[in-house]
């Protein structure tokens, strides 16, 4: 689903002026920390390719790879534009669903073999042959069509009811929910014109001459100009559609986009991931004669969560409000959405999470400023036994 992702003045634990490094390339700025651009899906498959699926897990492994390998915190990492998508295995070939797509709302796009693109101000479009621009296999060979979204200015996620600050939150099922939408919009503004051959031959030459002007781009685009007529041919176009083309490929292809996002968001459960960057890192000024040094935070986080207390009985109490959970998974630590609701199970999560979280959104606020100082000296006493210093 996430792709590619570009941060500006990223701080990160490296040497270099410029770095390409599997997939990212980095850059130093003038205000002391890095850009960032690249594929995620590529640095997590040692920048070899992105041309396997990409789950939800996978993207945690690969913030916590982030944080590891360059001391990037996802945390702290601001998010200035990424890409997702989706790759299906339509029956199809891929490049004649592309020939067969005209428009998207009222943009004709660009065209080469395989490859259609619609550039927006605020993002593009791209639906593509993933299998022709991959070499590794099996994936070379398979047939696989890519749909892609780049976002250029977060205005426009925004305008969909989507809130990304921080690269962290994108770690959300929620907003892969929300990104999902986003595709199934993205197919339904398409124009697809699909008439087999058989149907074709079944026109009269007044309907061939309609036909070969609805599929011809250069049409659509000297229309693009007179907002009227165009609407007027497109809705000719769409009756010319629903008349004489008895093809259900739009609706394949939304059904083959959903069935592949809910596979890859399929996790068992969130909680239980391990979050290695739950640290804050502070940077020290820079000097002409010292390299900034680091002090690192580390959070009271899920990712060693203390062991479960029992009773006599052996019973396991939620760790939020304190009542026993019939038949506890190994693990489990609060009540399941299945005994007790979505709204209970989330409030007994946020019992938990809530004081450590705010916790951490306050430093975050404190660590936007380089410090001379000891952290532990501003954090108040309320505060202080979510930190280990």
């Amino acid at each position: 689903m996430i792709d590619g992702v570009k941060s500006w003045n990223v701080k990160m634990d490296i040497e270099e002026n410029k770095l390409q490094y599997n997939g990212l390339y980095i850059t130093q700025n003038n205000k002391g920390g890095y850009n960032v651009r690249g594929s995620l899906h590529v640095f997590f498959n040692n920048g070899l390719h992105n041309a396997n699926d990409y789950t939800f897990i996978d993207f945690a492994d690969t913030l916590n790879q982030l944080y590891v390998e360059l001391g990037i915190n996802p945390r702290i990492t601001p998010l200035n534009g990424f890409e997702f998508g989706i790759n299906i295995k339509p029956i199809v070939p891929a490049k004649e669903i592309i020939n067969k797509i005209i428009l998207h709302k009222s943009n004709p796009g660009t065209y080469k073999p395989g490859y259609k693109e619609f550039d927006y101000k605020n993002y593009t479009i791209k639906i593509y042959d993933k299998s022709a621009l991959t070499k590794h296999e099996p994936y070379h060979i398979e047939n696989i069509l890519r749909i892609e979204v780049k976002v250029n200015k977060m205005i426009y996620i925004k305008k969909h009811g989507v809130y990304c600050h921080l690269l962290t939150d994108l770690l959300n099922i929620k907003t892969w929910e929300q990104l999902e939408t986003i595709l199934s919009k993205t197919i339904n503004d398409l124009l697809f014109i699909d008439i087999s051959e058989d149907e074709i031959n079944q026109l009269n030459d007044k309907e061939k001459i309609m036909y070969y002007k609805f599929i011809n781009p250069n049409y659509w685009n000297e229309l693009h100009v007179n907002r009227k007529k165009y609407s007027r041919e497109r809705k000719r176009c769409d009756r010319f559609i629903n008349k004489h083309c008895n093809s259900t490929l739009k609706n394949e292809i939304l059904n083959l986009l959903r069935m592949k996002c809910s596979e890859l968001r399929e996790v068992a459960d969130t909680s239980s991931i391990i979050k290695k960057w739950d640290k804050i890192t502070v940077f020290k000024p820079d000097n002409e004669t010292t390299k900034r040094d680091k002090l690192t935070i580390k959070i009271n986080g899920d990712s060693n969560p203390p062991t479960p207390c029992y009773t006599d009985s052996e019973q396991t109490r939620c760790k939020g409000c304190g009542k026993v959970i019939p038949n506890p998974r190994k693990g489990q630590f609060f009540c399941s959405e299945k005994d007790v609701g979505y709204n209970q199970a989330h409030k007994c999560r946020n019992n938990v999470s809530n004081p450590k979280n705010n916790t951490i959104r306050s430093l975050n606020k404190l660590l936007a400023i380089p410090m001379m100082f000891d952290i532990k000296d501003v954090i108040p006493p309320s505060k202080i036994k979510y930190l280990i210093i």
